[in-house]
């Protein structure tokens, strides 16, 4: 990354803007928790608006199988990040031919794994109210570019659980020689490189994560912003809240490809 700084951008001092920063000037009474949507990277799939030309959601350059910023609408085939914060949760949903949509989020330790049974025909856990609940890893991550870096978070449900569970075990396994000999960093102490890969099983196709180690963070500002992403997230300041995706066809999910991340 270019660390060269500009002392003016425009004819402006960058000295102001940045004590203008400071302030949180123009913003008002923003809370940014209540106000601000974080973003999530999705992976589009065949079935997704955004590649269907007839849709309202539907992006020219889009294509099956890229990354998806769901704030910024831009499309990416590879994105390097840096994982700061892991949360597992166990999200309820309402059933799609109920009107479908997020209903609540519960800790892993809640115990409401245990109020569900399993429905064989669709192998998804379903409580006594007929809403079902599926166990959803969100990584929360610093997204870099050219510009700069971004605040991001990665969910994974379903068979993507397993990349969630390897992208753990590669984190744990970064070791950095200290002073008293090795350790294992931070996770926001590397970066990861994401793309996607195609996947199928019996139920048909779809599009899952591939993750990559990166290189360690070497940028002094990248890794504070990092750790204080992070210790928003840990805090519960910023949380990844759920929200009924535009990312499916408007059909009933009839493949895995369709329903792959959809729970509902």
């Amino acid at each position: 990354m270019n660390k060269s700084v500009k002392t003016k951008e425009n004819g402006l001092d960058l000295a102001v803007i940045a004590e203008d920063a400071k302030k949180m000037s123009g913003f008002g009474s923003l809370n940014l928790a209540r106000d601000t949507a974080i973003p999530y990277i999705s992976i589009l799939q065949t079935s997704s608006p955004q590649v269907n030309p007839s849709k309202a959601e539907y992006i020219e350059s889009a294509k099956a199988g890229q990354l998806f910023n769901t704030v910024t609408q831009e499309t990416f085939d590879t994105v390097e990040v840096i994982p700061v914060f892991y949360h597992l949760k166990y999200v309820e949903w309402k059933p799609r031919e109920q009107g479908g949509g997020f209903i609540a989020s519960h800790d892993a330790d809640s115990g409401i794994i245990g109020q569900t049974t399993r429905d064989p025909m669709t192998n998804k856990q379903i409580l006594p109210n007929g809403n079902n609940i599926v166990q959803t890893a969100y990584h929360y991550v610093l997204i870099l570019n050219n510009a700069g870096y971004q605040n991001a978070v990665i969910s994974m449900a379903s068979s993507q659980l397993k990349k969630s569970r390897r992208w753990n075990s590669l984190m744990l396994s970064q070791k950095i020689k200290g002073p008293s000999g090795m350790f294992t960093p931070p996770t926001y102490a590397f970066t990861y490189k994401l793309s996607t890969v195609s996947e199928s099983n019996d139920r048909g196709s779809w599009f899952g994560f591939s993750i990559e180690k990166g290189e360690q963070v070497s940028d002094p500002t990248i890794y504070g912003e990092s750790k204080a992403f992070a210790q928003s997230a840990s805090s519960g300041s910023i949380e990844a809240k759920p929200e009924t995706p535009k990312l499916i066809s408007d059909k009933k999910p009839e493949t895995k490809e369709n329903n792959e991340d959809i729970p509902f």
